[in-house]
């Protein structure tokens, strides 16, 4: 996940759950957070649940962000 303002991001999925994920935050890198996300989801549908989740918030409406699966933007 990243974002200029990621404490938002590390806020609003750290110990989040729901029917199709559990987030558990790991860690923060400047603008990137990484996150453990468990799920039956693939990874991009997992992604894209989140993405869609955070969306729906105040924040997500007006920050500019990204939620890719682990590798999506190389090491």
């Amino acid at each position: 996940m990243q974002t200029a303002q990621v404490q938002k991001l590390i806020d609003f999925f750290d110990g989040y759950e729901d029917d199709k994920i559990k987030c558990k935050y790991i860690s923060k890198k400047g603008i990137k957070a990484t996150f453990d996300v468990e799920s039956e989801l693939s990874a991009d549908e997992a992604a894209g649940h989140c993405k869609s989740l955070f969306k729906n918030t105040p924040a997500g409406k007006v920050l500019y962000f990204s939620i890719q699966p682990e590798g999506f933007f190389g090491k």
